[in-house]
């Protein structure tokens, strides 16, 4: 089922939880889990700042939003804050989000980047990769001494023998590019993606996404198909846990996106929140399929840290 993109002047903002009318579960089930909760991952754009531009750079810190990490931290739960976009690096995200005014640490920012990187790492050892992107993908690459194929060198004709291919935010991904990853992929290597998200949640303008639109291409090219290695996948979730310190089912993870975070949530067996300040609605949770749908709503941070206080004053009883 195709999820509408919510249209931008629907925003509320500060308002009182509305659990018995907005969540899947009810509302002593939703204060169960969240006092059950261990470790908290963030989505970033349209959940703790909105811009135009990708991993928040540039924009504006959503209200709420400073207070909620500040909740997580003082209750001594973990944190991470997960982008899909690999244009930067985690340490220039967190830098970026500290300019705004927000307490993220280098280590708690995970991107698709760092997750393809363990990924290749565990699957391919010391094997040739044919990696395309700039800093914000191959750092963690380099950082983790994984087997690079020089892509000057193989442009200029030098033999890849490419055990995998994997595409990041490229925006220089050229017909010799196309090129190159497509031998390398027909000749047998695996097609990975970063993340093949079609948008972001942005302030004004649309916020494309580069790494799918390039994958698809490539994938229409070879006729081979591609395995994303970003939120919502399997292999995203086991990074988060490890990230977290926490099993996935005393997760909760909050994000703006149905198809993203939501669905990341079901898969792992985390609690799910929809914040509706990017890119879904209530309207759109509801008419999403069951594997998308949050386990509750809200229309901003503000309101997810009022859940955190129901969630610590209620009885205790049943939580053991």
């Amino acid at each position: 089922m195709e999820i509408p993109r919510r249209a931008s002047g629907s925003r509320e903002r500060g308002i009182a939880p509305r659990a018995g009318r907005r969540s899947v579960m009810n509302t002593a089930e939703v204060q169960l889990r969240l006092a059950e909760v261990r470790g908290v991952m963030f989505d970033i754009d349209g959940c703790l700042v909105l811009s135009d531009g990708p991993s928040g750079h540039g924009g504006s810190v959503l209200p709420g939003a400073s207070e909620a990490i500040e909740l997580v931290r003082s209750s001594g739960r973990s944190l991470a804050a997960f982008t899909n976009g690999s244009m930067q690096t985690s340490a220039q995200i967190a830098a970026s989000l500290r300019s705004m005014g927000l307490d993220i640490h280098d280590s708690e920012v995970l991107t698709p980047a760092v997750v393809a990187a363990e990924t290749m790492q565990e699957l391919y050892a010391d094997l040739p990769l044919l990696v395309f992107g700039g800093s914000g993908v191959v750092d963690d690459f380099e950082r983790r001494g994984l087997n690079l194929i020089d892509i000057d060198r193989a442009l200029a004709g030098a033999p890849t023998n490419a055990a995998a291919v994997v595409i990041g935010w490229d925006t220089e991904f050229g017909k010799d590019k196309i090129q190159l990853a497509a031998e390398a992929v027909l000749a047998g290597a695996k097609l990975y993606c970063t993340s093949d998200a079609p948008s972001f949640a942005s302030k004004e303008r649309l916020n494309v996404g580069v790494s799918g639109f390039i994958t698809v291409g490539l994938s229409h090219v070879t006729g081979r198909p591609y395995r994303v290695l970003g939120k919502p996948s399997e292999e995203a979730i086991k990074v988060v846990s490890r990230r977290l310190q926490v099993h996935p089912s005393q997760m909760l993870i909050v994000g703006d996106d149905l198809t993203l975070e939501c669905q990341m949530a079901r898969r792992a067996g985390a609690l799910g929140c929809l914040v509706t300040t990017g890119t879904h609605s209530a309207a759109d949770a509801a008419a999403a399929p069951a594997e998308q749908r949050p386990d509750f709503i809200v229309d901003s941070m503000i309101e997810l840290v009022q859940w955190f206080a129901m969630a610590s004053a209620a009885p205790a009883a049943g939580r053991n």
